[in-house]
């Protein structure tokens, strides 16, 4: 048993506690309890002083494997070669189309990363779940189509969700991947850890056929698994559905995938997927950039979760959402991802929040129920973590506070001081204390 006292202790339960103590037995929080009246043994109880303890944070949509895209040096004559033959690819497919269209800036990113050779992206994607960790993320939604991360992420000490990306170009194209797919997933789900759970990623509106959409709605309504898809995220989705055709399907060639047409043209994201009968309180939307204001209060009326990711929409998508509208439409339906490309990105969620409410100025202790207990609710772990509550997993961090300051300070901290899982510490002053 371990006992840590505290100035402050922020619930995510519409608890702010003052001079309390944390106490945890077997990684399990058994009792929340007075200072004044901790009577364990010295060596059982830890004085963090002025300190702030939170719920360890959730992050929404992850995908570590492209964590050092863009600064990878291209080692091997395969994988020179191979990058020589990508970019003249991507320069004919893409001869004049603007530098800062969307298809064109997610084609970069797939030269640089198709590219790299196997250990660069390990090293990459083992980058990139450290530098959560030390972020003080306890819990993380990794979206990929390879496999070859699972043994990583199911090794992990931490609590994660491994949503499988899936493409389709054509209804035969979509039997063949439902089925290699569910045989696969069905089998790690059998060997995975007690951290680990699994679901599924449709691409988006455009990059997945509506029979690949109609099959894993229907399997992961019957199975009650997570759906998560990208939404609305680029005015070339927006067109593709208008049109029948627009950039995008340059981005799909690069990929190998042949053309896709909408089932039906003039119409909104919303009602495409509506029409689909997708659109549930199970399905999980990021980004959703470019659609009105009709289609967010349908979108919040059916219940549809969302993953709010302020810098990969500026970065790519060329658009955002404004916190306040994210706030107004979806509620406590809601959480953050740190998603970003830039070479300057770091994966403080804390900061990312702390960023979007300068517009809003919630409370910090309201604030801070989007990086804890709504993402844990969305992602159904919320009877396990999310919030510092009696019978929950120890999942928590601490951030020492300066002289005079209480748990409103922070709002300018960006890491905290230590990071614990199940009462396991992570993260001490910024040092891992595990190993991958």
């Amino acid at each position: 048993m371990k006992c840590y006292k505290s100035k402050w202790i922020l619930t995510s339960e519409n608890e702010i506690l003052k001079d309390y103590a944390l106490v945890i037995d077997e990684g399990k929080i058994v009792d929340l309890i007075p200072n004044s009246e901790v009577n364990f043994e010295d060596k059982k109880v830890k004085e963090l002083g002025n300190a702030v303890i939170t719920p360890g944070f959730v992050d929404m949509l992850t995908q570590f494997q492209y964590t050092d895209c863009g600064e990878f040096s291209v080692k091997g004559f395969k994988n020179k070669l191979k990058k020589i033959f990508l970019n003249l690819n991507k320069n004919y497919i893409f001869a004049g189309v603007k530098q800062d269209n969307y298809s064109l800036k997610w084609t970069n990113l797939l030269v640089d990363y198709f590219s790299s050779g196997r250990g660069q992206k390990i090293e990459s994607f083992k980058s990139g779940a450290i530098q959560s960790i030390k972020s003080g993320t306890t819990c993380f939604a990794q979206v990929s189509k390879e496999f070859k991360y699972f043994d990583i992420i199911n090794k992990l000490p931490i609590k994660n969700y491994l949503f499988f990306e899936v493409f389709s170009d054509s209804k035969e194209k979509s039997k063949k991947t439902f089925k290699e797919l569910r045989s696969k997933v069905e089998d790690l789900i059998y060997h995975k850890g007690d951290n680990t759970h699994i679901g599924i990623m449709l691409n988006s509106v455009s990059g997945v056929h509506k029979k690949l959409w109609e099959l894993f709605s229907k399997y992961c309504r019957k199975h009650n698994m997570l759906v998560m898809t990208r939404f609305a995220e680029s005015m070339d989705e927006i067109e593709w559905l208008q049109f029948g055709f627009s950039d995008i399907d340059l981005l799909h060639k690069f990929m190998g995938l042949r053309k896709i047409t909408p089932y039906s043209k003039g119409i909104s994201p919303v009602d495409y997927l509506d029409n689909l009968k997708v659109l549930t309180n199970k399905i999980i939307i990021a980004n959703a950039n470019y659609v009105d204001a009709g289609e967010l209060e349908k979108l919040a009326e059916l219940g549809v979760k969302y993953i709010y990711q302020p810098n990969y929409s500026e970065e790519i998508c060329n658009r955002k959402l404004e916190f306040c509208d994210v706030l107004n439409y979806f509620g406590e339906n809601f959480g953050f991802s740190t998603q970003s490309f830039s070479k300057d990105k770091n994966f403080s969620i804390l900061q990312l929040a702390n960023k979007a409410n300068e517009s809003v100025n919630l409370p910090v202790e309201e604030l801070l129920k989007y990086l804890t207990i709504y993402p844990a609710r969305i992602l159904r772990l919320d009877n396990i973590t999310g919030s510092i509550k009696i019978g929950k997993d120890a999942d928590f961090n601490v951030f020492k506070l300066d002289e005079g300051e209480d748990y409103k300070a922070l709002e300018k901290y960006s890491f905290p001081y230590a990071t614990y899982s199940k009462g396991r510490k992570l993260v001490k002053e910024g040092n891992i204390r595990f190993s991958l």
